[in-house]
């Protein structure tokens, strides 16, 4: 995938502005607080349909305005695409629409049309951050290329706040319906199954692709390996014997009758794949617990590169990658092992403070950014 060109109108503190993209490297350098991290928020707005940053729309829009626009176009193996996103008032009402090539898509339609993968300083903490983040790593790097994982999970999550909900009630009310509780079980396990089951099955793929990364960041010293664990909510780890996804379909209806009670007094789910958690394991020791904090920040590291070869397989073709502001979080070493690994093989778009730090070479483009304006550097010696 080849990004072309970027617009946006009225977004943050861009009130207007076309970027060529053609370049293998683009580097956006400058103070912060000037629109780097912005403009990667707005390419990524207009191919995924969300920010990064907020679940709101409305602090998207620039100051004092009332529409904004977001629009993409990127060329893949199939040809060339526009993906726009815009908000705009119509009878008195704001609306959020998406357009692939001019045609109105729905959210489900239009994620994955253009593959990305994003590398913020917030991934750092991927190995010894909050189960969360492994989860979400799974859920975006999955969700991209299967269609009917983004299904799932959606439908997972909209019947786990439902029941929540219906617990809290029956809280409220001093009486559990058990009866009503068993239809939300069977819908929760239905889409349970199918979210174990894909992340299961991808794992193997994910493990391979970060082992290998880690092995060529360490130059073959230490290995690196993944293990999913289901989780109960007191942290207790269920034994994983790999079953069919009626067995585990039935599985979870079993473990969330059980389980009635419980979550009646709690007031939420206490057992699901929103408990589970992803170990990341260096020579079959949590690095967690015993890993060195550099050890830690590589297997981050290779935990994010693994979805460009993990992409590639499955699309056969590398996604974009976007780097915010990530090279001044990482020693010379593996900024040099980062960079090189992308030359002439996925196109990045890359924010930095400090522009030396950027110490690249080939089909390269450096911006300086102030004040939501680009300037074009043409400094010699990079």
């Amino acid at each position: 995938m080849r990004l072309k060109h970027l617009r946006l109108h009225h977004f943050r503190n861009y009130e207007g502005l076309e970027l060529d993209l053609s370049h293998d490297l683009t580097v956006i350098f400058g103070r912060n607080a000037q629109g780097k991290t912005n403009l990667l928020e707005g390419l990524y707005y207009a191919a995924m349909g969300f920010s990064f940053r907020t679940r709101h729309d409305e602090e998207l829009v620039t100051f004092g305005q009332e529409d904004c626009a977001a629009e993409i176009c990127y060329e893949d193996r199939y040809g060339e695409n526009r993906l726009l996103v815009k908000r705009s008032h119509q009878k008195g009402r704001l609306k959020k629409e998406s357009l692939l090539n001019g045609t109105p898509v729905s959210p489900k339609e239009q994620y994955g049309q253009l593959n990305l993968v994003l590398f913020t300083p917030d991934d750092l903490q991927l190995v010894k951050g909050d189960p969360a983040l492994r989860r979400r790593f799974l859920n975006m790097e999955i969700a991209q290329i299967n269609r009917m994982y983004y299904e799932a999970l959606q439908k997972y999550n909209r019947v786990l706040l439902q029941r929540n909900k219906f617990l809290r009630q029956c809280r409220e009310q001093e009486h559990l319906e058990e009866a009503q509780l068993l239809v939300w079980d069977a819908e929760l396990a239905r889409a349970a199954s199918h979210i174990l089951q894909e992340r299961l099955e991808t794992m193997e793929d994910i493990s391979a692709a970060a082992g290998r990364v880690y092995e060529k960041i360490t130059e073959g010293r230490e290995h690196l390996s993944l293990q999913y664990l289901q989780k109960r909510a007191d942290g207790e780890t269920i034994p994983d014997p790999r079953h069919s996804f009626s067995e585990w379909e039935g599985f979870y209806q079993d473990e969330l009758k059980k389980r009635h009670r419980l979550d009646y007094l709690r007031g939420y789910t206490s057992i699901g794949p929103h408990r589970d958690d992803l170990q990341i394991l260096q020579e079959g020791r949590p690095l967690k617990s015993f890993g060195s904090q550099g050890q830690q920040r590589t297997a981050a590291l290779a935990l994010k590169l693994s979805e460009l070869d993990f992409i590639h397989k499955i699309r056969d073709e590398y996604p974009i990658l976007l780097l915010d502001d990530v090279l001044s979080e990482l020693d010379a070493s593996r900024r040099h092992m980062l960079l090189e690994g992308m030359s002439g093989r996925v196109q990045t778009l890359l924010t930095v403070n400090d522009r030396a730090l950027a110490d690249c070479s080939g089909d390269c483009i450096f911006y300086e950014v102030s004040g939501g304006t680009l300037r074009e550097d043409c400094h010699e010696g990079r």
